[in-house]
């Protein structure tokens, strides 16, 4: 099944599906609620490290080296995430109150 975001891992690409896809996603949105740009980022990232730890075989693979690498990136990326969801909050509107009188 095809997946409907662009890895661009081109070694890690080939062991990414939908399924794989689908865990990362459900695996970010644990983590909070983003901009769709950041979600899919770091859908992206856990989806490469999901791969890794599923196929690392022995503790020195290309995995394991991968796996180190986009565990660091995913976790500076979910920092750009949560301030981008915090700009976002922050320039929301807040609550309307209006004032009900009896007559």
């Amino acid at each position: 099944m095809a997946t409907t975001l662009t890895y661009t891992d081109a070694y890690l690409t080939g062991y990414i599906d939908q399924s794989v896809e689908d865990r990362a996603r459900v695996d970010v949105d644990d983590l909070g609620t983003f901009p769709t740009d950041w979600r899919d980022k770091l859908t992206v990232l856990r989806a490469y490290i999901i791969t890794c730890l599923d196929k690392q075989a022995q503790p020195e693979d290309l995995f394991t080296a991968k796996l180190k690498s986009y565990r660091a990136e995913f976790d500076r990326q979910l920092a750009g995430a949560r301030n981008a969801q915090a700009e976002v909050a922050d320039t929301a509107p807040g609550l309307i109150s209006i004032p009900i009188l009896r007559g």
